[in-house]
């Protein structure tokens, strides 16, 4: 139990988490704002749908309760709640009451895309960022980097100063790790979605991923996956590639300097999926930022720039001291 308790609960730096709040807010934010599947255009389409498409799944259930089972929110119910998540978005991404705000925009985007889902338009991709917005909201996410911290410094009676890169505690690495984990189950399940239910070790055989490009590629147009598709061997390497990534994905939860190459990789495999097959994965791009030891890279940064900056100095001293040098008399 102590090693259990010492691997969730010691102390960590406040700046990671504030730092992975704001990826996964403005990511959520800039999807409601730019995102077709979002906007009250389409919200208003999927009311105009027939009744008998319409099927609320259980979340959305849960969420109505007070109104019934069966009853559909009207476009101006999903206006308030667009505009109030919004909002709540915000106040999140700047800090301000930020676990109410956490809250909020998690069960508004909750709420939005469980009705989306309700007229049978159902992805994987908003999960893990709803997870994670979630587990955000019962950690520290705002002790740092946000107007919370201001306003807690304005009424301190003695402020002390504050330093992003020493300020930690021991209820700040949890929700880091706790997503770090859910990207191993996210990925195992993906294991799992191939090898037991798409046809077992068949699906490594580099036809099926030829089929996926071939299939995007006449109903997207994505030219560079009709090009890859073109290329079984390259496809076949990918899939072992994408298997033995994901099945060994714990690894760099494990042991952490991994996670130098599994990030790269992992990014880059998203970007490649984005690419090739039109399907985009922002929200668990945005989410690697769990990965990233923020303290350490702020830390870095900021010798170099001090490093850089006592080097402009000694270079402006060394050439002021040679001008006045060259305008003394005796010289």
């Amino acid at each position: 139990m102590t090693r259990w308790d010492a691997y969730w609960f010691r102390p960590a730096p406040y700046v990671d988490l504030a730092i992975v709040r704001i990826f996964a807010v403005a990511c959520q934010l800039c999807l409601l704002l730019a995102f077709h599947r979002y906007s009250m255009g389409h919200f208003e389409v999927l009311y105009g749908m027939p009744e008998a498409l319409y099927d609320p799944i259980t979340i959305l259930k849960l969420f109505l309760l007070p109104f019934g089972w069966g009853y559909r929110p009207s476009p101006q119910v999903i206006q308030i709640v667009y505009y109030v998540t919004m909002l709540s978005g915000v106040t999140a991404l700047i800090g301000f009451r930020t676990s109410i705000s956490l809250w909020i925009f998690a069960l508004g985007n909750m709420f939005l895309i469980s009705y989306m889902y309700s007229h049978g338009d159902f992805h994987h991709t908003e999960a893990p960022l709803m997870i994670a917005l979630v587990i955000l909201a019962l950690g520290p996410s705002g002790r740092t980097l946000s107007v919370d911290q201001w306003l807690r410094e304005r009424r301190s009676a003695t402020p002390a100063a504050h330093d992003l890169l020493t300020a930690e505690g021991p209820f700040a690495g949890w929700p880091i790790r706790l997503i770090q984990w859910l990207f191993v189950l996210i990925y195992l399940s993906a294991i799992m979605s191939k090898l037991v239910y798409e046809g077992g070790l068949e699906w490594l055989n580099g036809y099926t991923l030829q089929y996926y490009l071939i299939q995007d590629t006449l109903r997207k147009g994505t030219l560079l996956g009709g090009w890859f598709a073109q290329h079984h061997t390259l496809v076949l390497l990918s899939q072992y590639l994408v298997v033995t990534f994901q099945a060994t994905f714990a690894l760099c939860v494990i042991f952490p300097k991994l996670r130098w190459i599994y990030v790269p990789i992992g990014l880059g495999f998203h970007i490649a999926n984005w690419v090739a097959l039109q399907a985009p994965f922002p929200e668990w791009m945005a989410l690697y930022a769990v990965f990233i030891p923020w303290r350490d890279a702020i830390g870095i940064a900021r010798r170099h720039l001090a490093t850089r900056a006592g080097g402009r100095s000694a270079s402006s001293a060394r050439t002021r001291g040679s001008a006045a040098r060259a305008r003394s008399p005796g010289t």
